[in-house]
């Protein structure tokens, strides 16, 4: 795309002739998207490191703005802020609901805890969602939606959303149940609906990530849709706005981190034909805006919660605890520890890649063990045969960058390329794991959903989520450790 960040230039893309102008109906569209947890005011070196950005600046600056308009977000809310990973993004239930959004959609990022902890945020806001092409058991999930209409000075809008499959299709381990369909396909039904309905103009609500490799892009979108008016496009991740045409489609990001607004103008003749389109990108500046009291406030209370909750000690490390997707790694050990030694059953089992990072010398905060393990999952007890268990753990050691992190067990196993890796799995009571005998032991919930790229765990005789979040029993037993020590790794034990 080519960047357009001037700060009050104004990008006219004419369409159809300017004929007619004094008659002209205008529509202004304003857009936000991939505010990644960045919902207050601060020095922004992209404005002269003049204060801006934030939902506080921006509910002023449309309180300025004489005439109705649409307001759309872009989702992609955690990011890499702390204010909005760790409280898995409760700032935007809190702030976005008091701003006059139209409608919003969702990035394949805001499902990085899972469809249940999004949907507990999307359902508290009082503007509709719309993600045509997502789909849980065959179903537009609940409560989102396909396609909304709004009808603005006598202009009838049609509005849906697309997500990227990619991300959405290959997780299916934490995305139990969803699917995202073909985004060509499901926009070129989406946008004849629309036309159907008599709309006079249609917008896209687009989180396609057109930087991962083999992924739908905008562009395409345009070239083989025609009939869509403006795609609205998120999940960039870059600081500035862009603008791009192809054929009769604008294409606008706005920018990251929402220290600026896109301002779209739609001019629309006197028989309701797009006309011409304009874009501006809009500096959230603080001195120019002022800031609405009671955003800010709420946003001031948010960030000083979660600094306190960041900066919070847990515990000293002498010496870095590291991770492995590959191979047995010392905070497999010490986090699966803790799981077993908290649920007192015969082991305990953790997936290495919902380690995220190792963990650092010093003093280990609440932030570095949230960044360690960021995920919510729940601790579920399992009561599963020794064949099944045999089957399940052999399955899981095939797992590419995914490897088996254990404790309150041990196992020898051969490193061979075809056939039946493991050996003997041994108790640290010195019970050796039996075919026909029946054992009891701790996984995650993602672990029993496909966490390994497997289902096999579901195979017990029987199951008890005990609604306990793995990382706050790590948390604890990490306290209680108060200085906490690399174990000794050697828990698989390779042989000829």
């Amino acid at each position: 795309m080519r960047a357009k960040s001037f700060l009050g230039v104004l990008a006219g893309l004419i369409l159809l002739g300017a004929c007619g102008r004094d008659a002209r109906t205008h529509i202004d569209v304003f857009f936000t998207a991939d505010v990644q947890g960045f919902y207050w005011s601060r020095p922004e070196p992209r404005w002269d490191n003049r204060e801006a950005g934030g939902y506080a600046v921006l509910k002023n600056f449309l309180q300025k703005h004489e005439g109705a308009f649409l307001l759309f977000d872009g989702g992609n809310w955690f990011g890499s802020a702390p204010e909005g990973t760790m409280t898995k993004g409760a700032y935007v239930a809190e702030l976005a609901d008091t701003l006059p959004y139209t409608a919003g959609t969702i990035s394949d990022k805001d499902l990085v805890y899972g469809w249940p902890s999004l949907r507990n945020i999307v359902e508290k806001l009082p503007y509709p969602f719309v993600v045509s092409n997502l789909r849980l058991e065959n179903q537009i999930p609940w409560p989102m939606h396909d396609y909304q209409i709004r009808t603005v000075n006598g202009i009838k809008i049609g509005i849906f959303g697309l997500i990227d499959p990619q991300t959405v299709n290959k997780n299916k381990a934490r995305l139990l149940g969803l699917q995202a369909l073909d985004p060509v396909q499901v926009a070129q039904e989406m946008t004849a609906l629309l036309r159907e309905k008599g709309v006079d103009a249609v917008i896209v609500l687009s989180s396609l990530a057109a930087s991962q490799e083999n992924s739908v892009s905008e562009t395409s979108i345009a070239e083989e849709t025609p009939g869509i008016d403006l795609i609205l496009s998120s999940n960039k991740d870059r600081e500035n706005a862009e603008t791009d045409q192809i054929n009769q489609t604008l294409i606008v990001y706005p920018g990251s981190k929402l220290d600026s607004v896109a301002h779209i103008r739609l001019s629309f003749d006197k028989n309701k034909q797009l006309r011409e389109m304009t874009f501006e990108d809009v500096a959230l500046v603080k001195e120019t805006y002022g800031e609405d009291a009671d955003i800010a406030q709420r946003a001031a209370t948010l960030r000083a919660g979660t600094r306190r909750k960041m900066n919070a000690r847990v515990a000293e490390l002498p010496a870095e605890i590291t991770t492995s997707l590959t191979q047995e790694s010392a905070l497999g050990d010490l986090l699966t520890q803790c799981m077993y030694k908290w649920s007192r059953l015969d082991g305990a089992i953790l997936n290495s890649d919902s380690i995220r990072s190792s963990l650092p010398a010093g003093k280990l905060t609440e932030y570095d063990l949230y960044k360690a393990y960021p995920y919510g999952d729940n601790i579920t007890f399992i009561t599963i045969k020794g064949e099944a268990f045999l089957k399940a753990l052999e399955s899981s050691l095939n797992a590419k960058d995914n490897f088996p992190q254990i404790a309150g067990f041990s196992v020898t196993y051969a490193d061979t390329p075809r056939g039946r890796k493991i050996r003997r799995v041994t108790l640290d009571n010195g019970r050796v794991i039996r075919p026909q005998d029946t054992y009891r032991f701790a996984v995650t919930d993602h672990i029993l959903a496909g966490g390994f790229g497997h289902d096999d765990f579901i195979d017990s005789l029987e199951f008890k989520n005990t609604f306990v979040e793995a990382r706050q029993i790590m948390r604890s037993c990490l306290v209680r450790q108060k200085t906490v020590v690399a174990p000794e790794t050697g828990r698989w034990k390779k042989v000829p």
